[in-house]
């Protein structure tokens, strides 16, 4: 059997990748990395990615970024939402290699954020989907407020939120056969999605979409196309030539 099924067949298999670990991963398969992370934070990620280029945006930062920026002349920051960076700051030709999708975990914004990237990125570029795979109803709750009422209703104390992100690999899947992807299986939940021809029928209907439950997450994670990240990591090197 070969390796390339075993990790099919084995999606478990492999062991835990972080966040940060894929991101760089991802970006030295470029000479010059371009990297666009949406929705930074604390910066947990971005510090930890090397590139030629990096382009940080969150409407709050949680550390000095003025302070961040003048220490790194490769970097900058944007303290605004993702939808002004698109619309305001991102000229007609910056082109990205790696992007990463890692702000409001809502599934109207997150397919902005996805559907704004397509146009930045170059077109051997990757994009990188966070928290697309919810691992408890709890965590799949859409509003952050009905998430932290929850919550105290059943006196848990999960502090995962996902959002239902996950509606978003669905629509990829049904309305985005220019897009091939895949969902890392050894870690909290990604999906990786770079340009390439899938040829199969959609799965769901938009309005379908926008109404999926857990429930309904659940009943269909072959869509998520789980793998482990080097299974997928080798697959897009080869559709990409990288």
């Amino acid at each position: 059997m070969s390796s390339e099924t075993t990790d099919v067949v084995n999606p478990e298999a492999d062991r835990k990748i972080r966040r940060f670990q894929v991101m760089r991963r991802l970006t030295n398969l470029y000479p010059d990395p371009r990297y666009l992370e949406i929705g930074v934070c604390k910066g947990k990620t971005f510090d930890r990615v090397p590139a030629t280029r990096k382009v940080a945006v969150d409407p709050a930062f949680r550390f000095d970024h003025v302070a961040m920026e003048a220490a790194h002349p490769e970097a900058a920051y944007h303290p605004v939402p993702s939808d002004d960076y698109f619309a305001k700051h991102a000229g007609p030709d910056d082109e990205f290699d790696v992007v990463y999708l890692d702000g409001l975990h809502v599934y109207d914004q997150t397919l902005r954020d996805l559907l704004n990237a397509l146009e930045h990125l170059q077109p051997r570029g990757t994009i990188v989907i966070d928290d697309t795979r919810p691992p408890t109803y709890l965590a799949a709750i859409r509003d952050r407020p009905d998430f932290d009422a929850e919550r105290r209703r059943t006196g848990s104390d999960a502090k995962e939120w996902m959002g239902d992100v996950f509606k978003v690999v669905h629509f990829i899947q049904a309305f985005c056969p220019y897009l091939r992807y895949a969902t890392i299986a050894n870690n909290h939940g990604q999906t990786v999605v770079w340009r390439g021809q899938r040829d199969e029928p959609p799965v769901r209907e938009l309005a379908a979409i926008h109404d999926m439950t857990f429930e309904d997450f659940t009943e269909s994670l072959d869509v998520m196309r789980l793998k482990p990240f080097r299974a997928i990591r080798r697959e897009l090197r080869r559709d990409l030539g990288l």
